[in-house]
């Protein structure tokens, strides 16, 4: 009897412990923008930047401009495809910045996503110098069905 006792409150111990931390609470988007500018850990910050793009918070858009310039890739990556999700026009001039000079091409080609989404006029003339200078070949066959698309073949 002490046995099934014992074995009972085990199993209801760890269902206290499981539902504890399935009962973390979401961080807000107020808290997530926070990180955006205090946090120097990268999943903190790619982990902000995925929440905010997907629920589409513009008041991210400065902190994720910021972050384009961050010395980790995959911090930039994340930040381009949150600004291109939340398309919003003030962007475009930090997207296109970054897809004109950026080292990285993984980061360029998030932005040039980006530029697309965000859909701003603004972004014709960096498309086009994308189009004359990148050396990335996933780059330029995106852009070149970009061109034949556009000439209606």
């Amino acid at each position: 009897m002490k046995r099934l006792l014992v074995v009972l409150l085990l199993v209801v111990v760890s269902g206290v412990i499981v539902q504890a931390q399935e009962a973390k609470v979401e961080k807000t988007a107020k808290e997530y923008i926070a990180d955006l500018s205090s946090s120097s850990d990268e999943n903190a910050l790619v982990e902000a930047a995925q929440w905010l793009g997907l629920k589409k918070e513009k008041d991210a858009v400065p902190g994720l401009i910021n972050l384009l310039s961050d010395s980790r890739e995959t911090v930039r990556i994340e930040a381009a495809v949150a600004l291109g999700l939340i398309g919003e026009e003030s962007a475009a001039d930090a997207v296109n910045n970054t897809l004109l000079n950026d080292q990285s091409a993984e980061v360029r080609y998030a932005a040039l996503l980006a530029a697309l989404r965000i859909g701003s006029k603004k972004s014709a003339d960096a498309l086009k110098q994308a189009k004359e200078k990148d050396s990335d070949r996933f780059i330029q066959d995106l852009l070149g069905k970009l061109e034949q698309k556009a000439a209606g073949k």
